[in-house]
């Protein structure tokens, strides 16, 4: 049995002190049997502190036992909010919840929480982990973090009135402050004992919030899990990843059905993602030139609705020196781009094919001469893709074509992993002459052996290339398109990896 007497021995022992000001989260069952139950407890809280400091709680929070009967305790005041409010006894009570209502957050500066920091208070855990420890919001408050959003919410006013309020930076459903407990611990503002059976963390909150505000700055991901199938923290990514695209001068996209044959699919793992441009290349298990217009329309409408846009168009055109200016390739040709119109794509992906010397002796230039033309007077862009085994395969071939036909209507759709699999290094072999030629840049990594990677796990140099590319202030497309299995959980991967490359750049 665990008596008032332990209690007191075990909060002394960790630290707290009389006149702390200490805001206590707290588990009566991990304590183990206590002599007098939760009123033994706070007496002991009480009695350690003393009417010269501050206790507080989180009132009421789910089923802690402290907490609920804290806060009918004798003397014991509340404060008046929607989701966060506090019970507190002690000096200042009053002071420390005054006004916590009209806070436009929850737990920022001008709430208990931040009152709690300003004073030089204390964080205690009693038989709880730091996934309790409300001042975390309160730090991310504090670094206006990008998954932080308004949440309206309806309460009854002291009045008995039905009242709105809008809480401004309020918290997201799911985070991993499990994994502050380190970062606390090794940098010495937490002590951790033990109380019966509970573990017990006593925390100083103003270092605490100066040395998490830090580690934010450098990875503002630092509260959120790693695991794809967590769609919150999957989301929550998706917003600081949106955030700091911003500051990009090129656009991220991704090629749809490199993510799904299915609209929605795509549509939610793009918001999921922040990512706001799509490449279209096959939808509904089709290519896009196969559907008719209503069902283009249709499609459009649905990414209008999400704020997506369409950053270009693959039709899956073979362009070789076969490729007759005719009327049927014309109409075909003007098909593209009346699906390119339809959705307001900025370029027309071209696949070139063949090896032989019509590409430089006129006939395929000359071809290639006639589409940068057409694409000219409608005002899109067509690229052509590196494509391994044809003479648009290798960087010196490419550098050739796009010289002699000279158009700023046919540019390079750059592919990295395709100039692997051509067994040249992207960045050290190829021509610094060629970038200026790249309108998309695709992230794609490949290995020398013939098999494709995540980015930056293979030969392809994706990061010295996007480096080089920011140098040039490339402000063209960045386009996802790995070439392993497509799939949902691949995408997310190619994101995480593409995320990490440009976290370390």
């Amino acid at each position: 049995m665990i008596t008032k007497e332990n209690i007191k021995a075990g909060l002394k022992k960790i630290g707290l002190k009389k006149g702390d000001s200490v805001i206590v989260h707290s588990s009566l069952s991990s304590i183990g049997m206590v002599e007098g139950g939760a009123e033994t407890v706070i007496k002991a809280l009480q009695e350690v502190v003393s009417s010269e400091g501050l206790l507080m709680m989180p009132y009421p929070l789910g089923n802690a036992t402290i907490a609920k009967i804290f806060s009918t305790s004798p003397g014991v005041l509340k404060s008046f909010h929607p989701t966060h409010s506090v019970a507190a006894w002690g000096k200042d009570a009053e002071k420390i919840i005054e006004d916590h209502i009209k806070s436009p957050t929850a737990c920022g500066k001008n709430t208990p929480y931040g009152r709690l920091i300003d004073r030089n208070g204390r964080i205690l855990l009693l038989g709880v982990d730091q996934d309790r420890n409300t001042i975390l919001h309160t730090v991310e408050e504090y670094a206006n973090l990008p998954y932080l959003s308004d949440y309206k919410v309806k309460y009854i006013d002291k009045k008995g009135r039905g009242r709105e309020k809008v809480l401004k930076k309020y918290p997201g459903p799911h985070r991993n402050f499990i994994g502050v407990d380190r970062i606390l611990k090794d940098a010495d503002v937490m002590k951790i004992g033990t109380i019966g059976n509970a573990v017990v963390r006593l925390i100083k909150a103003k270092p605490m919030v100066k040395l998490l505000l830090k580690e934010l700055r450098k990875n503002p991901a630092l509260f959120l899990c790693d695991n794809p199938n967590c769609i919150d923290c999957v989301i929550q990514r998706g917003k600081i990843s949106k955030i700091n695209l911003k500051n990009e001068r090129f656009t991220l996209s991704a090629v749809s059905d490199e993510i799904s044959d299915n609209p929605e699919e795509i549509i939610t793992a793009l918001n999921e993602e922040g990512i706001k441009y799509l490449e279209l290349r096959n939808i509904y298990g089709q290519p896009v030139l196969n559907h008719p217009d209503d069902i283009c329309n249709n499609l459009n409408k649905m990414l209008t609705v999400k704020g997506m846009k369409i950053s270009g168009i693959d039709p899956g055109i073979t362009v070789s020196p076969e490729f007759e200016r005719n009327e049927e390739n014309i109409n075909l040709l003007e098909n593209c781009i009346i699906k390119a119109e339809i959705f307001d794509a900025s370029y027309l992906v071209l696949h070139p094919s063949g090896r032989n010397n019509e590409w430089v002796e006129g006939k395929m230039v000359e071809t290639l001469k006639f589409l940068s033309g057409i694409a000219e007077k409608r005002n899109i862009v067509c690229v052509l893709e590196n494509t391994p085994g044809t003479y648009f395969g290798n960087s010196k071939e490419c550098l050739e074509i796009l010289k002699m036909v000279n158009s700023p209507c046919m540019r390079l759709a750059f592919n990295p992993a395709h100039f692997v699999l051509n067994g040249e290094k992207p960045f050290l072999d190829v021509s610094p002459s060629i970038r200026k030629w790249i309108y998309v840049f695709y992230v794609d990594d490949a290995l020398f052996t013939g098999s494709f990677d995540l980015p930056g796990y293979g030969n392809a140099e994706i990061k010295e290339l996007i480096s080089i590319m920011r140098c040039r202030s490339f402000d063209g497309f960045l386009s996802l398109k790995p070439g392993l299995t497509k799939t949902l959980e691949t995408f997310y991967k190619s994101v995480r990896a593409l995320q990490r490359l440009l976290e370390t750049m």
